[in-house]
């Protein structure tokens, strides 16, 4: 008994355990999800207050770029007169390190450097032409505006200490005349930058990174220390080597989990992105960058733990007390069970029949289905024989007793002579016909429609002697023959002359008291299929009302004309039964055009 239990128990507890796993699964994901949007959110706002300060710097560099400076510019000169306003200016920018103008061959011509809060002093002019940024600078054109690196300031080769993290916004400037004489250079300070987006009212990690993945500024440390040429004092190198330097490499913003912590990847491109945020409006500004800046978000491993912690412990307590009451009910169920076995196998035992029983009444319902779907496709059959018969007899049947009656009524032996010879012909289309009738007959017995090359143009010429207003001379409906392109299809030549009797009776029947009426039969190619127009013009239909129904079984659109409503119906079922089509376009007192593809 216990070995049936424990057996039960796995069974059973089995798909309990994947499904709380599943859902385990779908919670974690979930609660993953939320942290990546909360995430993703910090660091559109990260990127935001990223754009905002550097769109203040693009604003500032770009301000002394448009000065009207005057021919021979000299700031030493000038100072008093025209660089005084502008040096107080400098002097109340808190972010100014240094302002420096250089001529063309990157020497400097002017130089402050911003001592405390509100103190500048002149100092020594250097020759910077060796520089990165003045290179770049130099080859700037109007509207242009360079934005270095972030990086430790450096004087004479020798990094600052303190230590002074810095960016150079470098534009060109022209004097009155339009003439570029040199460039401006401001450096501006970092840390107060730095340390706003170092700020977080989340518990994650920041990094700033330039595109070489090199750390500019990050929470994780007070100091900022962007450069990868020197030894970052206090940054842990295990840290370095944690962070998922490839996935910096993509270039567009992802969130992706790494080492079971959660990042969020999001590059700057201030081209695009400054004109977004910035109150300032600079549309025609090309900033260029040696490098492109990404913000990472990260939530350690710990924290991650901390917001999954719930969920774990969800799976553990359900996990626990679905043991315990599975393990309860498989023990008292497989104690009922010994007493319940020989009740338990007798009902198979009767399942068994009433199933073998049930198979037997399918396999007889699927035998009755068949006989009965094959009987309704007889009775189909032999109603549509019926009315084919009925129809197709009706015409010649008339027509001859047309033709009996003139002859009681004619004394002259000429026109006697040419209506017996015109008895004749429909005597051969009603002979014509039975044999017809016999072929079609042997259709239904052999459930296969028999298909070969049948001339169109003999077929028209027999359903014409079917009808007495083909038939005699003096009518006034004509029947035109244009069959230039093919005059023989492949086809049941019973159907075919069905479908242009049916056609022809139509266009007898409906036609206008009013104008000579016509049935014009043409045959085309189209898109390398045979088509065969028929047109007449009869009374026509409305398409607009009728269209839908036009093919339909027991449809009549004519009150005032007698018929059944089965002959376009019959057109179309003989017509689709050998993967033909009919369309159709009519005109009320016009006419209609029928089109037959094979």
């Amino acid at each position: 008994m216990w070995k049936r239990v424990f057996k039960f128990f796995i069974f059973l507890y089995a798909p309990i355990l994947v499904l709380s796993l599943l859902f385990f699964y779908l919670q974690k994901n979930n609660q993953i999800e939320q942290l990546t949007q909360i995430q993703e959110r910090a660091a559109i706002q990260k990127k935001n207050l990223v754009v905002d300060l550097f769109s203040g710097i693009i604003h500032d560099i770009n301000y002394w770029s448009n000065l009207n400076y005057p021919k021979n510019f000299d700031p030493n000169e000038t100072h008093s007169r025209m660089m005084g306003p502008y040096m107080d200016l400098i002097e109340g920018t808190r972010d100014y390190d240094q302002f420096r103008y250089l001529d063309m061959e990157g020497k400097e011509f002017f130089r402050v450097e911003q001592l405390g809060r509100e103190t500048i002093i002149s100092d020594t002019l250097q020759d910077k032409s060796q520089r990165e940024y003045v290179k770049a600078g130099l080859n700037l054109r109007p509207g242009d505006v360079y934005l270095s690196q972030i990086d430790l300031n450096k004087e004479f080769g020798v990094i600052e200490k303190p230590y002074k993290p810095v960016i150079r916004a470098v534009a060109p400037i022209f004097d009155i005349d339009g003439k570029k004489f040199g460039v401006v250079v401001i450096n501006f300070k970092m840390n107060r930058i730095l340390d706003q987006l170092k700020s977080s009212l989340i518990n994650d990690n920041f990094y700033l990174l330039d595109s070489d993945s090199n750390i500019i500024a990050t929470n994780t440390l007070e100091e900022n220390l962007p450069s990868a040429r020197i030894v970052l004092e206090g940054l842990d190198s295990l840290s370095i080597a944690k962070l998922p330097r490839k996935q910096f490499k993509i270039a567009q913003d992802t969130s992706f989990l790494h080492n079971k912590s959660l990042w969020t990847i999001s590059h700057l491109d201030l081209n695009r992105q400054h004109s977004m945020v910035s109150p300032y409006s600079y549309d025609l500004l090309n900033i260029k960058t040696p490098t492109q800046w990404i913000i990472a978000m990260q939530i350690p491993e710990k924290d991650m733990f901390e917001n999954l912690f719930p969920i774990y412990t969800g799976l553990l307590v359900f996990n626990f007390f679905a043991i315990i009451n599975l393990f309860v009910i498989i023990y008292l169920v497989q104690r009922r069970r010994l007493q319940r076995a020989e009740f338990y196998k007798e009902l198979e035992t009767k399942n068994k029949r009433l199933a073998f029983k049930r198979n037997k009444l399918q396999e007889q319902n699927i035998l009755i289905s068949d006989i009965n779907r094959r009987l309704e496709v007889r009775n189909n059959q032999l109603s549509e024989f019926n009315y084919v018969v009925s129809h197709n007899l009706k015409a010649p049947v008339t027509s001859m007793s047309v033709i009996v009656n003139m002859l009681k009524n004619e004394k002259e032996p000429g026109e006697r002579t040419n209506l017996l010879l015109k008895l004749e012909k429909v005597s051969k289309s009603i002979l014509d016909l039975t044999d017809d009738i016999s072929e079609y007959i042997s259709i239904l017995d052999n459930k296969k429609i028999a298909v070969k090359n049948v001339d169109v143009n003999l077929v028209i010429e027999k359903v014409k002697h079917e009808f007495t207003e083909t038939l005699l001379d003096n009518s006034n409906f004509n029947v035109i023959v244009k069959t230039d392109d093919w005059n023989q299809v492949s086809f049941s030549k019973f159907y075919l002359q069905s479908i242009i009797q049916n056609l022809m009776s139509n266009a007898i029947k409906y036609k206008r008291k009013d104008t000579n009426s016509f049935i014009h039969f043409e045959t085309a190619y189209e898109d390398n299929k045979k088509v065969m127009y028929i047109r007449d013009n009869g009374l026509g239909i409305d398409l607009e009302k009728h269209g839908e129904n036009l093919f339909g079984l027991y449809k009549r659109f004519h009150r005032n004309v007698s018929g059944k409503g089965m002959g376009l119906f019959l057109v179309k079922s003989q017509l689709e039964a050998l993967d033909a089509l009919i369309s159709v376009k009519s005109e009320e007192n016009i006419g209609t055009t029928f089109k037959i593809t094979f």
